[in-house]
C-alpha cells in the first residue's frame, strides 16, 4: 500500500502546482525477460483519471462478503 500512498501523494502535490512532471512505477515481479529491472513512467499532464483496487489476502473474509 505504500507505493499507491505515494502515487496519491505525488498526484496531489503536483496538482497542487509542485514536483516532478513524472512518476516511476517499479514493476518489481513483473520483471519478465533479461532485464535488470523494469520500470513504468506516468506522466502527470496525461493522467485523466487512476483507480485503486485494494483486495484481501484472506479468502474467508471474501467469501463471508459474498454471503451476506
Amino acid at each position: 500500500m505504500k507505493e499507491v500512498n505515494d502515487f496519491i501523494n505525488w498526484y496531489d502535490q503536483k496538482d497542487s502546482g509542485t514536483g516532478p512532471s513524472r512518476y516511476e512505477i517499479d514493476k518489481h515481479g513483473n520483471n519478465i525477460g533479461p532485464f535488470e529491472s523494469r520500470k513504468d513512467h506516468v506522466i502527470f499532464k496525461n493522467i485523466l483519471t487512476f483507480e485503486i483496487n485494494e483486495y484481501s489476502t484472506n479468502k474467508s473474509s471474501n467469501q463471508s462478503d459474498k454471503t451476506s
